[in-house]
Protein backbone atom coordinates (compact mmCIF):
# COMPACT_ATOMS: atom_id res chain seq x y z
CA UNK A 1 0.00 0.00 0.00
CA UNK A 2 1.37 3.36 -0.97
CA UNK A 3 1.22 6.06 1.35
CA UNK A 4 2.47 9.64 0.97
CA UNK A 5 3.81 12.75 3.34
CA UNK A 6 4.14 16.06 1.68
CA UNK A 7 7.60 17.73 3.46
CA UNK A 8 8.07 21.60 3.85
CA UNK A 9 10.21 21.07 0.65
CA UNK A 10 7.15 20.23 -1.36
CA UNK A 11 8.47 16.92 -1.79
CA UNK A 12 6.18 13.99 -1.87
CA UNK A 13 7.70 11.19 -0.21
CA UNK A 14 6.52 7.72 -0.05
CA UNK A 15 7.55 4.48 1.83
CA UNK A 16 10.87 2.26 1.00
CA UNK A 17 9.87 -0.19 -1.43
CA UNK A 18 8.21 2.11 -4.22
CA UNK A 19 10.53 3.53 -7.17
CA UNK A 20 10.31 6.73 -7.51
CA UNK A 21 11.45 8.66 -11.17
CA UNK A 22 15.15 9.46 -11.48
CA UNK A 23 15.83 12.60 -12.92
CA UNK A 24 19.15 12.45 -14.81
CA UNK A 25 19.54 15.90 -15.72
CA UNK A 26 21.14 16.47 -12.39
CA UNK A 27 24.04 14.25 -13.12
CA UNK A 28 25.01 15.73 -15.97
CA UNK A 29 24.42 19.32 -14.26
CA UNK A 30 26.57 18.31 -10.96
CA UNK A 31 29.12 16.74 -14.04
CA UNK A 32 29.35 20.58 -15.81
CA UNK A 33 29.29 22.45 -12.75
CA UNK A 34 32.47 20.01 -11.07
CA UNK A 35 34.13 19.67 -14.56
CA UNK A 36 34.39 23.67 -14.45
CA UNK A 37 35.49 23.53 -11.18
CA UNK A 38 38.26 21.36 -12.07
CA UNK A 39 38.89 23.17 -15.13
CA UNK A 40 39.70 25.70 -13.30
CA UNK A 41 41.80 24.30 -10.74
CA UNK A 42 43.79 23.15 -13.66
CA UNK A 43 44.31 25.99 -14.89
CA UNK A 44 45.30 27.47 -12.44
CA UNK A 45 47.99 25.10 -11.13
CA UNK A 46 49.64 25.59 -14.61
CA UNK A 47 49.47 29.19 -14.37
CA UNK A 48 50.63 28.95 -11.15
CA UNK A 49 53.32 25.81 -11.20
CA UNK A 50 53.36 24.90 -15.01
CA UNK A 51 52.16 21.70 -14.07
CA UNK A 52 48.46 20.82 -12.77
CA UNK A 53 49.96 17.63 -10.54
CA UNK A 54 51.05 19.97 -8.28
CA UNK A 55 47.70 21.09 -7.31
CA UNK A 56 47.58 17.44 -5.66
CA UNK A 57 50.42 18.13 -2.98
CA UNK A 58 50.78 20.77 -0.23
CA UNK A 59 54.05 23.05 -1.34
CA UNK A 60 54.61 23.64 2.31
CA UNK A 61 53.54 20.71 3.99
CA UNK A 62 54.16 19.12 7.22
CA UNK A 63 55.61 15.72 6.25
CA UNK A 64 57.89 16.95 3.85
CA UNK A 65 60.57 13.63 3.87
CA UNK A 66 57.15 10.88 3.93
CA UNK A 67 57.25 8.95 1.46
CA UNK A 68 54.56 9.96 -1.54
CA UNK A 69 53.12 6.74 -1.52
CA UNK A 70 53.03 5.82 2.16
CA UNK A 71 51.06 9.36 2.27
CA UNK A 72 48.81 8.83 0.26
CA UNK A 73 47.92 5.79 1.62
CA UNK A 74 48.00 7.05 5.46
CA UNK A 75 45.80 9.67 3.90
CA UNK A 76 43.30 8.10 2.41
CA UNK A 77 43.06 5.82 5.95
CA UNK A 78 42.66 8.81 7.74
CA UNK A 79 39.84 10.21 5.20
CA UNK A 80 38.12 7.38 5.43
CA UNK A 81 37.87 7.56 9.00
CA UNK A 82 37.27 11.04 9.04
CA UNK A 83 34.78 10.72 6.87
CA UNK A 84 33.03 8.24 8.09
CA UNK A 85 32.93 10.06 11.83
CA UNK A 86 31.38 13.20 10.21
CA UNK A 87 28.82 11.06 8.76
CA UNK A 88 27.91 9.35 11.86
CA UNK A 89 28.02 12.96 13.72
CA UNK A 90 25.40 14.26 10.77
CA UNK A 91 23.09 11.35 11.60
CA UNK A 92 23.28 12.42 15.61
CA UNK A 93 22.59 15.76 14.83
CA UNK A 94 19.31 15.17 13.25
CA UNK A 95 18.24 12.56 15.54
CA UNK A 96 18.81 15.39 18.16
CA UNK A 97 18.66 18.91 16.52
CA UNK A 98 15.50 20.79 14.62
CA UNK A 99 17.54 22.81 12.46
CA UNK A 100 18.88 19.69 11.96
CA UNK A 101 16.06 17.74 10.95
CA UNK A 102 14.37 21.00 8.94
CA UNK A 103 17.86 21.18 6.95
CA UNK A 104 17.76 17.25 6.51
CA UNK A 105 13.86 17.79 5.21
CA UNK A 106 15.39 20.50 3.41
CA UNK A 107 17.79 18.64 1.21
CA UNK A 108 15.76 15.78 0.02
CA UNK A 109 13.08 18.33 -1.43
CA UNK A 110 16.17 20.04 -3.00
CA UNK A 111 17.49 16.71 -4.46
CA UNK A 112 14.21 14.92 -5.04
CA UNK A 113 14.80 10.92 -5.44
CA UNK A 114 17.89 9.73 -5.76
CA UNK A 115 19.59 6.18 -6.63
CA UNK A 116 23.21 4.91 -6.51
CA UNK A 117 24.39 6.29 -9.82
CA UNK A 118 22.89 9.67 -8.57
CA UNK A 119 24.62 9.51 -4.77
CA UNK A 120 28.31 7.84 -6.70
CA UNK A 121 28.39 10.40 -9.43
CA UNK A 122 27.61 13.56 -6.86
CA UNK A 123 29.72 12.32 -4.05
CA UNK A 124 32.97 11.77 -6.32
CA UNK A 125 32.06 14.91 -8.80
CA UNK A 126 32.05 16.87 -5.50
CA UNK A 127 34.98 15.53 -3.63
CA UNK A 128 37.55 15.77 -6.63
CA UNK A 129 36.91 18.52 -8.12
CA UNK A 130 35.84 21.44 -4.76
CA UNK A 131 39.18 19.47 -3.13
CA UNK A 132 41.24 20.24 -6.21
CA UNK A 133 40.09 23.91 -6.39
CA UNK A 134 39.57 24.94 -2.88
CA UNK A 135 43.01 22.93 -1.12
CA UNK A 136 45.03 22.33 -4.21
CA UNK A 137 44.51 25.46 -6.00
CA UNK A 138 42.84 28.02 -3.20
CA UNK A 139 44.53 26.84 0.11
CA UNK A 140 48.26 26.56 -1.72
CA UNK A 141 48.05 30.40 -2.89
CA UNK A 142 46.29 32.41 -0.02
CA UNK A 143 46.17 30.22 3.00
CA UNK A 144 43.78 28.17 4.66
CA UNK A 145 41.35 30.37 6.35
CA UNK A 146 40.80 31.80 2.59
CA UNK A 147 40.49 29.06 1.28
CA UNK A 148 37.45 27.58 4.37
CA UNK A 149 35.62 30.80 4.40
CA UNK A 150 35.10 30.61 0.61
CA UNK A 151 34.60 27.19 0.81
CA UNK A 152 31.74 27.47 3.31
CA UNK A 153 30.60 30.61 0.93
CA UNK A 154 29.82 28.17 -1.45
CA UNK A 155 27.44 26.25 0.29
CA UNK A 156 25.00 29.02 1.67
CA UNK A 157 21.94 27.86 0.69
CA UNK A 158 18.48 29.70 0.01
CA UNK A 159 16.57 30.65 2.83
CA UNK A 160 16.93 30.66 6.74
CA UNK A 161 16.56 27.15 6.60
CA UNK A 162 19.94 26.31 5.26
CA UNK A 163 21.73 28.81 7.53
CA UNK A 164 23.70 25.82 9.64
CA UNK A 165 25.18 24.36 6.42
CA UNK A 166 27.76 27.42 5.49
CA UNK A 167 28.84 27.46 8.72
CA UNK A 168 29.97 23.30 8.97
CA UNK A 169 30.93 23.69 5.80
CA UNK A 170 33.84 26.73 7.23
CA UNK A 171 34.96 23.84 10.05
CA UNK A 172 34.63 21.11 7.58
CA UNK A 173 37.21 23.43 5.44
CA UNK A 174 39.63 23.86 8.03
CA UNK A 175 39.61 20.37 8.91
CA UNK A 176 40.12 19.51 5.09
CA UNK A 177 42.99 21.94 5.48
CA UNK A 178 44.48 20.37 8.11
CA UNK A 179 44.64 16.96 7.04
CA UNK A 180 46.36 18.75 3.53
CA UNK A 181 49.06 20.53 5.28
CA UNK A 182 50.01 17.09 7.51
CA UNK A 183 50.05 14.47 5.22
CA UNK A 184 51.00 16.80 2.13
CA UNK A 185 48.40 15.81 -0.30
CA UNK A 186 45.08 15.59 -1.09
CA UNK A 187 44.52 12.28 -0.91
CA UNK A 188 42.94 12.46 2.99
CA UNK A 189 40.71 15.34 1.88
CA UNK A 190 38.87 13.91 -1.35
CA UNK A 191 38.39 10.24 0.21
CA UNK A 192 37.00 12.60 3.28
CA UNK A 193 34.94 14.82 0.98
CA UNK A 194 33.90 11.88 -0.83
CA UNK A 195 32.70 9.56 2.09
CA UNK A 196 31.11 12.07 3.52
CA UNK A 197 28.79 13.10 0.87
CA UNK A 198 27.94 9.35 -0.46
CA UNK A 199 26.84 8.47 3.29
CA UNK A 200 24.86 11.81 3.84
CA UNK A 201 23.20 11.72 0.03
CA UNK A 202 22.51 7.93 0.88
CA UNK A 203 21.30 8.83 4.36
CA UNK A 204 18.75 11.94 3.06
CA UNK A 205 17.29 10.13 0.10
CA UNK A 206 16.08 7.01 2.66
CA UNK A 207 15.60 9.08 6.09
CA UNK A 208 12.36 11.37 5.91
CA UNK A 209 11.93 12.58 9.81
CA UNK A 210 8.66 13.74 8.70
CA UNK A 211 7.80 9.77 9.18
CA UNK A 212 8.86 10.01 12.67
CA UNK A 213 7.20 13.35 13.59
CA UNK A 214 3.96 11.77 12.32
CA UNK A 215 4.86 8.59 14.33
CA UNK A 216 5.27 6.35 11.31
CA UNK A 217 7.26 3.38 11.38
CA UNK A 218 9.37 3.34 7.66
CA UNK A 219 11.71 0.62 9.11
CA UNK A 220 14.71 2.55 8.59
CA UNK A 221 17.12 3.15 11.62
CA UNK A 222 18.80 6.62 11.45
CA UNK A 223 21.92 4.81 11.93
CA UNK A 224 21.88 2.96 8.90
Amino acid sequence: MKRSISTSAGRSDIVPGRKEPVNRHRIKIAALFYGLLTASAVVWGMVRDDSCVKLFFHPDALLTNADTWLSIGVGSLIGIGFGAGVARFSRYTVSRYKWARTMHIEFRGLLGPLDNLDVLAFALFSAVGEELFFRGALQSSFGIVIASLVFGALHIGSGRKFLPWPFLAIIIGFAFGGMFFVTGNLAACITAHFVINYRNLHFINKYNPAHHIHGEDTGLSIHQ
